[in-house]
C-alpha cells in the first residue's frame, strides 16, 4: 500500500521497534478518495497530512491502597 503525505518537508519516520517486523507510524489527517481505476476495478487514494510514531498512552497510577487510579 502507498500512502501519499501531503507536507511541506518530508517527514522522517520514526527509529524501528525492537522485536517488530515493521516500523509502526501513525498518520494525521487522513483522507481516502475512492475511484474506478484503468481495468474498471474499485480503487483507493490515500492522502495524509503528517506521519509520526506512536504516541505513548499514560500509565496507570497506583494509589496508597495499590488499586490502580482512574
Amino acid at each position: 500500500m502507498a500512502v501519499k503525505i501531503l507536507a511541506s518537508v518530508q517527514p522522517v519516520p520514526p527509529s524501528p521497534m525492537p522485536g517488530l517486523p515493521f516500523t509502526p507510524v501513525e498518520f494525521d489527517a487522513i483522507s481516502v478518495t475512492p475511484y474506478v481505476n484503468g481495468n474498471g476495478r474499485l480503487a483507493c487514494s490515500i492522502k495524509v497530512r503528517d506521519m509520526h510514531g506512536p504516541r505513548q498512552t499514560a500509565q496507570p497510577t497506583q494509589t496508597k491502597a495499590g488499586k490502580d487510579a482512574a
